[in-house]
């Protein structure tokens, strides 16, 4: 014992004093076993030592155990004094003893005042032996070391342990850390926190958002959710927050306002001065080839958290991919883990974000890591409310793409983007729609002055590109697909005048065309009953009366194109299993990720007609998920996404009851009696929940003599425009239609047969003929009767003059069926 100071020495490899400065973490083994601990960790250069069987952290901020020691080298010292002037300082305060054999060194009391700050050590106890004298060459250093030391003059360094009454300097009760102020002989606090952003930790895996609040986008309308977030950070326990919405509804912008507000100072005194830290998971998974390694990374970031002391708020995005996050197979913890003791007991504060899917996918599922935040529900703005978002972003967007937003072309990107985009969500897709018009007229602009000179004007330098309404449309058409014609023209024009549009192709259904149009109209002006498709409708009648001609029909006047619809045959869904084949097979099902049919067509054509043909054949079982989706509008797939069917038509054919209608031709029942009975063999085969469900039952009549020569009419005037885009004039004679309607004369199979019977013997013959080279472009072909009446002739005529073939394929644009489309 020596000045109530119990010491031992350990020893220091030559080259370690020959280079006059011990390594970080190096090993040092203890002679003796007096003390609890098998060796030091010893970082010269700063006087810390860490007793312990630990590792010291990167930042030597810790003491295991809290052990308080000092140790210095005479020799080592003395070999740079410009490097190590600290320690040839603190050396001064030593009492070097040098011997033919080892150096060590002897601590003496210091004499010195203490510095502010510090514990001055308490006097020596009166049975504590007396110091020995002070040798002659005290506070002298030792000469250098040069060279290799020899093993006979090895150092050796003395490392003093206090008594519990003895201190040695100042310690940081919250980070362990030793201030050698006393022994330095200068005044020095114990280090500080690195500032945030500069400490390695965060600029490895975090990003603060706080310090670019001035850089962000302005969050409008989120005021709600904020304040929420602000409560729950404050609170003292359980103080995280979880967002939970839909993708694109701004979860992320939430936690941006948030550090807008802290940035500004408009938080309660709990967050002031704070700082959102957004954690990236993917940085801090990235590269962990070992066991431990990610868990080590996360643990830095808890510990950075709490030394912050609650001045550090973590924001993870997909906070639910911490469930399983660096775990192994072989059972190391993940990443929810690690995080859930510092949230149990509010050491940080934190807030997660994920979708309702993956909330309840993932972290339901781990009740104990749920419980530690409290929910945020964050729901999809309005259309209003999406404007304004957007009349607060219009100054950002400008700026960047140099180009000036109307404030109509806002109001249409909020409508349009409610009405044709249905799988993404406000404010997303709203803002996207503005960013993209901007592109492009920002890009139309640019290539319109390349191609002049107009660009060489000084005047026309800083000209900016305009965004309207129109680009809006045409940024939604290619998105959707839908014709940006049909965005442009006034709605109210084209339903008022469907009726009249659908009569042009479908002959001798009155009743049904109107009662479709009408059920459209009241759809669209928003009197029937919110949230499901623009109409339902159950086509009932015999084979070739125009129900599938009038689902067509409705797809090109209401969304342009025949390619709208969407048509299912339900005699291939029968059995049980077969409804799998409509909403996609359940998890661990074959064909799981394919998805189902109907669902993904949905998904790809939002706005389209669905047909589903001949439905008394399908499975019952079929029927079921047709209730929800004529109920509700809605549809939930196998992987559980919802299908939006609220802009969809949906029409079901069948051929229940058509026996009484074709009696009504005979003359044996009235068509009213008839229709009657059809509709009661409808209610006696359907369910009545079923029905209910429906916009209109429509009965299609018989096509009488007179409709059906309109029909053959139709088809003829098909053929001979797709004639004439082959250069060939095309006309055929009243008496040609005579014979056409004699020769497929079928009532009970309506108009099919009069298209079959032109196809195989007027387009075959034409085809034999062009084949031939008996017609070619500038040819026209007569078409009539034949003498008997039975069958038809052809007569061609050469050169026939080009602006006549030009003129006839000009004027004739009569749409004709799509099993006849292609070309001759």
């Amino acid at each position: 014992m020596d000045g109530g100071f119990a010491a031992r020495s350990y020893h220091i490899d030559d080259s370690t004093a020959a280079t006059g400065r011990l390594s970080r973490r190096r090993k040092l083994r203890v002679k003796h076993e007096p003390y609890p601990f098998d060796y030091y960790y010893y970082d010269f250069s700063d006087f810390r030592c860490r007793a312990g069987g630990s590792r010291l952290d990167d930042d030597g901020s810790h003491l295991a155990g809290k052990r308080r020691c000092t140790a210095v080298s005479s020799s080592a010292a003395a070999v740079d004094p410009m490097r190590h002037g600290h320690v040839s300082q603190a050396a001064k305060r030593l009492d070097p003893v040098v011997s033919n054999g080892p150096m060590a060194a002897t601590a003496t009391p210091p004499t010195a005042s203490p510095a502010a700050g510090t514990v001055p050590p308490p006097p020596a106890p009166a049975s504590a032996a007396p110091a020995p004298s002070v040798p002659p060459n005290v506070g002298r250093a030792a000469p250098p070391v040069t060279g290799v030391v020899p093993r006979t003059s090895s150092s050796y360094l003395r490392l003093m342990r206090p008594r519990r009454s003895t201190l040695l300097g100042s310690v940081r009760p919250s980070s362990g850390v030793l201030s050698m102020e006393g022994l330095a002989g200068r005044s020095a606090s114990a280090p500080k926190a690195a500032p945030l952003g500069k400490h390695a930790t965060w600029e490895k895996y975090g990003r603060d958002i706080t310090a670019d609040a001035g850089k962000m986008d302005p969050v409008i309308g989120r005021d709600e959710e904020i304040d929420r977030v602000v409560c729950i950070l404050s609170r003292r326990t359980k103080n995280s927050a979880m967002l939970v919405g839909a993708p694109g509804v701004g979860k992320t912008a939430i936690a941006e306002g948030l550090a807008q507000r802290i940035a500004a100072g408009a938080v309660p005194a709990p967050l002031v001065g704070a700082r959102v830290v957004e954690v990236d998971l993917g940085a801090m998974v990235a590269g962990t080839q070992y066991r431990g390694m990610f868990e080590e990374r996360m643990k830095k970031v808890i510990q950075q958290a709490e030394a912050a002391d609650g001045k550090v708020v973590l924001f993870i995005d997909e906070v639910h991919m911490l469930l399983g996050a660096g775990q192994t197979k072989d059972g190391s913890m993940d990443g929810a883990n690690l995080l859930k003791p510092a949230l149990a007991r509010g050491r940080i504060r934190c807030i997660g974000a994920t979708t309702f899917d993956e909330h309840r996918k993932y972290v339901e599922k781990d009740a104990a890591f749920e419980r530690r935040f409290q929910k945020v529900h964050v729901q999809e703005p309005s259309v209003p409310a999406t404007i304004d978002i957007l009349q607060g972003l219009k100054k950002k967007y400008e700026e960047h793409h140099g180009a000036a937003i109307q404030d109509a072309a806002i109001v249409a990107a909020a409508q349009l983007a409610n009405r044709y985009i249905t799988g993404r969500q406000f404010p997303d897709k709203a803002i996207d729609l503005i960013d993209e018009a901007c592109a492009t007229a920002r890009m139309q602009k640019d290539n319109i002055l390349k191609g002049s000179t107009a660009h060489l004007l000084p005047e026309n330098a800083a000209n900016e590109a305009i965004v309207s309404p129109g680009q809006i449309a045409e940024v939604v058409s290619r998105w959707t697909g839908i014709p940006v014609n049909t965005l442009d023209k006034d709605e109210k024009e084209r339903l008022m005048h469907l009726a009249d549009r659908l009569r042009e192709r479908v002959v001798g259904q009155e009743a049904a065309v109107n009662s479709v149009a009408q059920a459209v109209l009241r759809s669209r002006a928003g009197l029937d009953q919110p949230g499901q498709p623009i109409g339902s409708f159950l086509f009932l009648g015999s084979t070739g009366v125009g129900k599938t001609e009038l689902a067509k029909a409705l797809a090109e006047q209401l969304f342009d194109s025949e390619k709208m619809l969407v048509r299912f045959d339900m005699s291939e869904f029968v059995g049980t299993h077969s409804v799998l084949r409509l909403i996609g097979a359940p998890p661990s099902y074959h064909g799981h990720q394919d998805g189902g049919q109907l669902t993904e067509k949905v998904r790809q054509k939002p706005y389209s007609v669905i047909l589903f043909d001949e439905i008394e054949k399908a499975d019952p079982a079929v029927f079921n998920v047709l209730l929800q989706l004529l109920d509700d509008g809605l549809l939930t797939d196998g992987k559980g996404r919802i299908v939006d069917f609220k802009n969809t038509i949906i029409i079901m054919t069948s051929n229940l009851g058509a026996e009484y209608l074709m009696e009504a031709i005979s003359g044996e029942k009235t068509m009213e009696a008839a229709r009657d009975l059809v509709i009661k063999q409808a209610q006696k085969h359907f369910r009545p929940e079923f029905l209910n469900r429906l916009s209109e039952l429509v009965v299609f009549e018989p096509l009488s003599q007179d409709k059906r020569r309109e029909v053959a009419n139709i088809h003829m005037k098909g053929i001979i425009a797709r004639a004439a885009n082959k250069g060939i004039t095309l006309s055929a004679s009243d008496a040609a239609l005579d014979v056409v309607l004699s020769e497929s004369d079928d009532p009970h199979y309506g108009a099919r047969p009069i298209r079959r019977w032109l196809q195989k013997n007027v387009m075959t013959k034409l085809s034999e003929m062009l084949f031939k080279g008996e017609i070619d472009a500038d040819t026209a072909v007569i078409i009539d009767a034949c003498d008997d009446k039975k069958c038809l002739k052809y007569e061609v005529v050469k050169n026939v003059p080009t602006s006549e073939a030009l003129h006839r394929r000009l004027v004739v644009e009569i749409p004709s069926d799509s099993d006849s489309d292609d070309d001759l």
